[in-house]
């Protein structure tokens, strides 16, 4: 992977791959988990349709980026940075250690160095107009120099294009821009091993991040709201001690779907209309029932109605009129 590759990838490109880590959570019906998916995929298509689209100048394809991102070590030649170096006695003794290229090239990005470099750049913004190519590169390359933390220096095209230009001249040579991709080249090559490291740290790094942030933002989403249960605990403790054993799981299954997924208001604000929203609509959506498991749903609601209505928990008319639907539909 070459400099210039690396740098697409920091800059424009390159889309870390999202780690969810699912969260240990009470399990409901396939259908509805399954559902719920759907749902949330629906909610990010419908975003992304509903942003506004960019026009044909602001959207660039990958190779214009490219392209525009080849330039980008030309700017060492820009008059702002033409006498820009890394100090040619410091880079002369260096050399004569036994460091790697890339510890050289570290070593010489001083926080003095990076400080000049910075306000040059900015000069080059201010001087250029906001959307000419300099203008653009100058605050691409401030960009990454800011956030050296997920950004290595030695990504940088302009690092490197100063750093060999400081070379260059240490060892007598004059480096043009006409030279400049064969040594940019070349400097890939002698560091191959090394950029190739750096890119794979920074993905792991990177990947680890996001997948931290999708974590928070899965765990924000499955915050448990605040709300009134819709039937005391001592009370549904109650009903489920009388229901049969064979019936126990079913039951509690099919009631948890009610009761915590639907999340009905309490008890006592129950009507039919409620009930035919759920069975109709709400359950049909999030829960693609089969018929058994649809009959199955109507008489676990039909008995808690039955038991509800002998604790005189229930509205003037709530049972006849949820039973006749029941018993309808």
């Amino acid at each position: 992977m070459t400099i210039l590759r690396y740098s697409l990838i920091n800059f424009i490109t390159y889309v870390p791959v999202y780690l969810f880590v699912a969260k240990k959570r009470k399990q409901k019906k396939t259908g509805i988990l399954k559902r719920q998916q759907k749902k949330r995929q629906k909610k990010m298509i419908q975003r992304r349709k509903t942003m506004p689209k960019r026009s044909p100048q602001q959207n660039g394809t990958p190779q214009q980026l490219e392209q525009l991102l080849s330039t980008l070590p030309t700017l060492a030649f820009e008059p702002e940075l033409a006498d820009l170096n890394m100090g040619h006695e410091e880079l002369r003794t260096l050399l004569q250690s036994e460091r790697t290229e890339a510890d050289i090239l570290m070593e010489l990005l001083t926080e003095e160095f990076i400080a000049d470099l910075d306000q040059r750049l900015e000069e080059m913004e201010t001087v250029h107009s906001e959307k000419s190519i300099k203008s653009i590169l100058a605050k691409v390359t401030r960009h990454q120099i800011a956030n050296k933390d997920k950004i290595p220096y030695l990504s940088n095209p302009v690092l490197i294009a100063i750093f060999l230009k400081t070379r260059s001249a240490v060892e007598g040579k004059e480096l043009d821009l006409a030279g400049l991709p064969a040594v940019m080249d070349e400097f890939d090559k002698r560091n191959h091993d090394y950029i190739q490291g750096l890119t794979q740290k920074v993905q792991v790094s990177e990947e680890a991040d996001l997948s931290i942030k999708a974590d928070e933002e899965l765990s924000e989403e499955e915050k448990p709201k605040e709300r009134i249960p819709a039937i005391k605990a001592d009370i549904y403790t109650k009903y489920l001690a009388l229901v049969p054993a064979e019936k126990q799981e079913q039951v509690e299954e099919d009631l948890d779907v009610f009761l915590v997924d639907f999340e009905p208001p309490p008890v006592a604000e129950w009507d039919a209309d409620l009930v035919k929203e759920f069975m109709e609509k709400w359950f049909l959506e999030n829960a693609n029932p089969l018929e058994e498991d649809l009959e199955s749903m109507r008489e676990s609601l039909s008995n808690l109605f039955d038991f509800l209505a002998e604790e005189e928990l229930l509205s003037a008319g709530f049972l006849d009129a949820a039973s006749m639907y029941l018993q309808k539909s």
